[in-house]
């Protein structure tokens, strides 16, 4: 397959603003876009020179039969496409958060393996390019095993606490499930000030031996720097994430002192990169890009994923768990 006919639904400003400008990129055509609201479908159609609109999905895909489709909604509507989608065995793209409940991300992936079509969820963190790269940092013998796992990802107030635990806070747990695997023993520290703003500490343990804490409160201003990752691992070495675009991985490099100098060495000393370096401009470091690229080489040349939706079940167990124990407090 080389050209791809896709049906987009949810208008919302995700897919106006992030999604579908960056499949435009790829060899791909517009089946119709879906919508309940009127005002976003007809923003969305207008911009976009869209003459198939709908605001029943289940319409759209009938009349439409698209060789994939692409959810951007919220997490009951992202389970119910992805689960009529897979019924028909049409891949399908949700946004994070792609269901409810992690019995319901069994459910699609027993669906998606029987289906022979994939469910993939759209948690950009694990394409962003500087999160790979520490993955990548962790996977090497010479880093050991992660010793202590930490990440912090503040945001500006949410329209709910609850909301904010369930939409961003499963940002960091996606994160940490990506590079470690399941998270065992969690625990949570919050504190709410308003309906709208509130500061959460998850700590956690997995059955590799690592020590995880994750920073979260949603009350900054936005133009604040608010996301960071340092995992440390048992070889010595280090590996830090600093608002996505600035990587370094220190290693245990030689000694120096100010008589005998050393040159750079390639094998010990520090490696630093940032978006800076090399051709970056036009490049989405963010993930974006990435992901979506990546559900087209799916779909069109059956190449892997790594974020279908089995590899999420143990996100949203530690979601769900996270939520169970903020509530059971309040």
């Amino acid at each position: 397959m080389n050209q791809m006919n896709i049906a987009f639904i949810g208008c919302g400003n995700h897919m106006f603003n992030f999604l579908y400008p960056r499949l435009r990129k790829l060899p791909v055509t517009t089946a119709g876009v879906c919508d309940k609201d009127p005002a976003k479908l007809s923003r969305f159609s207008s911009c976009y020179a869209v003459s198939k609109t709908y605001t029943d999905y289940r319409e759209m895909i009938q009349e439409t039969r698209p060789d994939a489709v692409v959810c951007a909604a919220e997490a009951k509507v992202h389970y119910e496409v992805a689960r009529y989608c897979l019924l028909r065995q049409i891949p399908v793209y949700v946004e994070k958060v792609p269901c409810e409940t992690a019995a319901q991300a069994e459910e699609l992936a027993e669906l998606s393996a029987k289906s022979g079509s994939i469910v993939m969820a759209g948690f950009n963190r694990r394409y962003a390019t500087g999160y790979m790269m520490a993955k990548d940092v962790v996977s090497r013998k010479e880093f050991g095993q992660p010793a202590v796992f930490y990440m912090k990802f503040h945001a500006s107030p949410y329209r709910s606490v609850d909301y904010f635990v369930f939409n961003h806070i499963i940002h960091l747990l996606d994160t940490a499930c990506y590079i470690l695997g399941k998270l065992d023993n969690i625990s949570v520290l919050h504190r709410v000030f308003t309906p709208q703003k509130g500061s959460y500490v998850v700590n956690f343990t997995t059955a590799s031996g690592t020590l995880g804490t994750l920073h979260s409160a949603c009350m900054l201003a936005t133009p604040f720097p608010m996301e960071y990752l340092d995992i440390a691992g048992t070889g010595g070495q280090e590996v830090t994430v600093d608002n996505l675009q600035d990587v370094r991985y220190n290693r245990s490099g030689p000694e120096r002192d100010q008589i005998h100098g050393l040159p750079l060495q390639d094998n010990g000393d520090c490696l630093s990169w940032n978006a800076s370096n090399g051709h970056a401009q036009g490049v989405d470091y963010m993930g974006f890009d990435a992901q979506l690229a990546e559900f087209y080489g799916a779909v069109s040349g059956g190449k892997p994923i790594a974020s279908g939706i089995e590899s999420c079940v143990n996100t949203m167990i530690a979601l769900e768990r996270v939520m169970e124990l903020t509530r059971r407090a309040e």
